[in-house]
């Protein structure tokens, strides 16, 4: 398996966060519901380990959920 980054990752979540979030629910279960995807697809393991590696996260997900749906944040 190629290594899994950043991009990748947040390019994963966005995806579900944002269908999650046209079907009405709430910012924290669309979160929960896009990293258990996560998860699943690249294995908890791999996930934490790029979280854990990532600094200022936080502005790297937004901006990209904010280019996926920006008129559901």
């Amino acid at each position: 398996m190629t290594e899994l980054t950043l991009l990748t990752l947040l390019n994963f979540v966005a995806g579900d966060f944002c269908a999650a979030k046209a079907q009405g629910m709430d910012t924290l279960k669309s979160v929960l519901i896009a990293y258990s995807k996560a998860n699943d697809k690249f294995g908890g393991n791999n996930v934490r380990k790029v979280i854990n590696k990532s600094p200022a996260i936080e502005v790297t997900a937004l901006a990209v959920v904010a280019t996926k749906c920006p008129t559901l944040l």
